[in-house]
């Protein structure tokens, strides 16, 4: 048994710990500290690289195959993992694979690695020189841009109070700062349930919330807590929320279960994470499979836990004060908070925002731009009208992807090669339709208005009319000259729909858009049938390229979901960048 298996077998605080909750979580009062900072309210999960080939043992589950850390294939599988469902990036003990982690994460791009100091679980800490070199060796190595910033600075990550080799009160942890960072340069993340130790700490997170006495009083209390840390001494310190999947040591300590509820506990922390505002989220754990609180696929479980990731890390981000500009949220608000807050069952017309990337050069000059799953917002014109629709629009992706094109200023432009990236289905199908496959359909002639549409295509490009596809009842609706191409029904009729919406502050039905083609442009290609995979599964799509966007519908879905946007967002920034999300 390696001593990493032992780190944290401290149950009788724990137990302290459930009932101290138990005893002041009386009552629910929102954290006021939780203002916007210069963050993209950061997800980072705790990882672990002790795993081995030879040390799966005492786990309540595995993976669906075991391997072993060190290798540069398998930080990049779980990198690209986390990173796709929208993790800002990992919590790394030190002394295993963490510097070639974070090259890898350099190297790919869009991720990033904060150290965790864990002497209780690392041999080269157990003594205080001992810890003081290899965290000038952390130190070291922060200025990576991969390494993981909030508000600027560098993260380095304690998981509790009691673990510095030696003491580890108030004054032995400010010692260590005093001579790591005297001047707090780098942002200290701390662990435990003392909030006195606040005073060294710029934030604080509780590793574990199996304990508490009933779902949400751990996060009661650390508001409660945090609260009275922030009124007392007039600061202003983060509200740091804790999620986990569930809890499982029975096998490696005889400890306790916390049962995974099929996903509830998972979506319940979240909801605590959100109820809060919280600034920042922790997910415990990435893969401390000792402990049974992986969210790593497993053979049990397999990919549940990154799609539910996936979904909340998105939601989580697009609460208020996560947007790049106020109209930026404006804009997103009036079709999708109604999608978001449940109020509305249908298709997200931008999906999720993402703070990456959120000026770019435009005729030598920097623009404030905000890439959402579906799209990118736009502001040119900073000093235009803030009424109009038109204050905010969204790029021209969909034309760039399929014609190489990438538009560097209002008459300028950088080609480069058609993006090669599914429109539609699974991002490993190898047989639909890429960006690239439209470029070569962009001068199709127009399908005649009220003519059913039977056109088929594949990767390759244009397969013929397959009459079968008459069945689905869908045809040429609306002709645009200024494009020379014709609108299929479905969208038309999606185009100019109505429904909920949030506007001006306040809940209506009206249009879902207050012009036709302001979200998608006009349409630059036909609408065609091709068949793709979409979870797995082979099915019929319809696809058709805007300027802006492109569109598809699945027979197959659900009400309100046969219409949707593709992730242009996502696919653009891939296109662009090398990483999407």
């Amino acid at each position: 048994m390696t001593i990493c298996v032992l780190r944290r077998a401290g149950v009788g605080v724990f137990l302290a710990l459930a009932i101290l909750f138990a005893a002041g979580a009386t009552q629910s009062v929102i954290s006021q500290s939780a203002q916007a900072r210069d963050s993209d309210r950061p997800v980072m999960a705790w990882y672990y690289g002790w795993w081995t080939l030879d040390n799966w043992v005492d786990t309540p589950d595995l993976p669906s195959e075991r391997y072993a850390s060190t290798r540069d294939q398998v930080m990049r599988r779980q990198i690209e993992q986390a990173r796709s469902a929208g993790i800002t990036g990992f919590i790394c003990t030190w002394e295993y694979n963490c510097p070639r982690l974070l090259e890898i994460a350099e190297e790919m791009g869009g991720f990033s690695v904060a150290f965790s100091v864990d002497p209780v679980a690392e041999h080269k800490l157990d003594t205080w020189d001992k810890l003081v070199n290899e965290m000038r060796r952390m130190r070291d190595l922060t200025s990576s841009p991969a390494y993981l910033r909030w508000d600027g600075k560098p993260v380095l990550v304690f998981w509790d109070n009691w673990i510095l080799p030696g003491e580890s009160g108030i004054g032995d942890f400010q010692n260590l700062r005093n001579t790591i960072d005297p001047n707090h340069n780098d942002f200290w993340l701390g662990g435990g349930t003392d909030f006195s130790y606040l005073n060294v700490f710029d934030a604080i997170q509780y590793f574990d919330i199996s304990w508490e006495s009933s779902q949400g009083v751990a996060m009661m209390s650390y508001n409660r807590r945090l609260n009275s840390y922030n009124a007392s001494h007039g600061t202003d310190r983060p509200f740091v929320a804790t999620v986990m999947p569930g809890y499982d040591d029975r096998i490696l300590r005889g400890g306790h279960h916390r049962p995974r509820e099929d996903g509830a506990y998972y979506h319940a922390t979240w909801d605590d994470a959100e109820r809060y505002n919280a600034e920042a989220v922790v997910i415990t754990s990435w893969n401390e499979w000792y402990e049974g609180s992986q969210i790593e696929p497993s053979r049990t479980y397999g990919n549940r836990y990154l799609h539910i990731t996936r979904d909340r890390t998105a939601r989580y981000r697009a609460m208020s004060g996560n947007f790049a500009d106020p109209a930026f949220e404006q804009t997103w608000a009036r079709e999708d908070r109604p999608v978001r807050t449940g109020r509305a069952s249908r298709t997200w017309i931008w999906g999720y925002p993402r703070n990456d990337s959120t000026f770019e050069l435009y005729d030598g000059q920097t623009r404030q731009v905000q890439y959402f799953d579906k799209s990118r917002m736009e502001i040119n014109d900073p000093g235009g009208d803030r009424g109009s629709i038109w204050f905010v629009t969204n790029g021209l992706l969909a034309r760039e992807l399929i014609t190489g094109r990438m538009q560097t200023g209002d008459s300028s432009w950088e080609q480069r090669q058609p993006a090669e990236v599914n429109v539609a289905g699974d991002g490993d199908d190898t047989s639909g339709p890429t960006y690239a496959t439209f470029g070569g359909l962009l001068d199709a002639p127009a399908t005649p208005e009220g003519e059913p549409i039977t056109a088929r295509i594949d990767r390759s490009g244009l397969q013929g009319s397959d009459g079968s596809m008459a069945g689905y009842g869908v045809s040429s609706a609306h002709y645009v000259p200024q494009t020379g191409h014709t609108v299929a029904s479905v969208f038309w009729s999606f185009m100019n729909s109505s429904g909920e919406i949030y506007d001006a502050g306040s809940w209506r039905t009206g249009g879902l858009f207050a012009d036709p083609f302001y979200a998608t442009g006009f349409p630059i290609t036909e609408a065609y049938w091709t068949n793709v995979r979409v979870g797995g599964t082979a099915r019929d799509v319809l696809v058709q390229c805007f300027e802006r966007r492109c569109l598809t519908y699945a027979p197959a879905n659900p009400d309100g979901w046969q219409v949707e946007m593709a992730n242009v967002g996502q696919h653009y920034h891939r296109w662009r960048y090398g990483w999407s999300w």
